[in-house]
């Protein structure tokens, strides 16, 4: 097993400053008041979601693809195998032709509308990846699926912060007064809140490109390789752990349902890796000014920490980890480390075997 090299320590913050930044990446337990307030806003923000006329929910979808940069297409309904909106991300490194498809449902959706919809995107010749949207959730068997698939899951409450962090907070305004019913004074329709993940955004800056990855561990193991996210599995077999690209002005994303996080798991390690794939030179000399910043929901406030900048001996830096307490709350301690050998290092460092061919 390789041991990773220490790159430099933070300075130690004052004993009031690591309180704070320990209440702030805390996730709130499910029997406090204030998560039970929260939780009762986030029904009525999917019940209005839910509530709406299917063909104004595919125009907000079109609008918040809009919002995140993309040139919009809507289809016309039930011409186009149950594609609803189609984009084009103009990012040069991550963009494509996207088709979505959108799910006003109250239910899990099915595994066999996953899989419809990938079969659609193999049969379109112009399409590079999928999105499927939902008011409700998605079973581990969805996203065990599109595990290494280019399509992406977006369940309601994610779709909601997603809304939220694009600015269509207009969208919920009956919601944010407690109201009981709709627009028009009908009686909302009962729904069932998926958890909501946490968004952890990774921002440097400089034109330099880097990768987020995350492992899943056990102590200082990895659960399995599947337990891996990085660029070439976005996501864990159930779910808890994905990547997502195009979310804001963020250079990176991960989403992390902690509360949905295997149980014999209790650390969750970040890592920031240099693209030597593609730029066989590159190294984290680039990585200037990063920032980890944790967005634990819709409606609480962000939590940041500043990082280190990368070194140019190394080509990964582990920015920190969460570690789950005997409460099951998930503290985060900026750990730092450098790896001249790159994630491939970094893996082995947490207990996986890499084929080097």
């Amino acid at each position: 097993m390789s041991r990773s090299r220490k790159l430099h320590r933070l300075s130690n913050p004052d004993a009031a400053e690591h309180r704070a930044q320990r209440m702030l990446f805390r996730h709130l337990r499910d029997d406090t008041n204030a998560n039970r307030g929260r939780m009762a806003k986030r029904v009525r923000e999917l019940q209005l979601l839910l509530a709406m006329d299917p063909v104004e929910f595919e125009q907000l979808i079109a609008r918040l693809m809009e919002a995140m940069g993309m040139k919009v297409e809507l289809t016309a309904r039930s011409r186009d195998g149950g594609v609803d909106v189609r984009g084009i991300d103009t990012d040069p490194f991550r963009g494509g032709h996207v088709i979505v498809q959108v799910k006003r449902h109250r239910d899990t959706v099915t595994p066999s509308a996953v899989r419809d919809l990938y079969g659609t995107l193999q049969h379109d010749p112009a399409a590079t990846k999928a999105v499927l949207v939902t008011t409700s959730r998605f079973g581990p068997s969805s996203h065990q699926f599109v595990t290494g698939k280019p399509i992406t899951l977006i369940n309601g409450a994610e779709l909601v912060g997603l809304l939220k962090h694009h600015g269509f907070h207009e969208v919920f305004a009956a919601a944010r007064f407690g109201a009981d019913g709709g627009p028009d004074g009908e009686e909302l329709p009962p729904v069932d809140v998926p958890s909501e993940p946490a968004r952890l955004l990774l921002h440097w800056v400089g034109d330099e490109e880097y990768d987020i990855a995350a492992l899943v561990c056990r102590g200082n193991r990895a659960l399995s390789d599947e337990h891996l996210v990085f660029y070439n599995n976005g996501s864990t077999p159930d779910g808890s752990v994905r990547l997502l690209t195009g979310y804001g002005d963020a250079n990176a994303c991960l989403m992390v349902d902690f509360d949905a996080l295997p149980a014999e798991a209790d650390r969750l390690v970040v890592v920031a890796a240099a693209d030597t794939h593609n730029h066989p030179t590159a190294t984290m000399g680039g990585f200037a000014g990063p920032a980890l910043i944790l967005e634990p929901g819709a409606d609480e406030d962000p939590a940041v920490v500043h990082l280190a900048d990368g070194a140019p001996t190394n080509t990964a830096m582990r920015l920190g980890r969460f570690d789950r307490d005997a409460a099951g709350d998930w503290d985060f301690t900026p750990a730092l480390a450098g790896y001249p050998g790159g994630l491939h290092q970094a893996v082995i460092a947490y207990g996986l075997e890499v084929d080097d061919a």
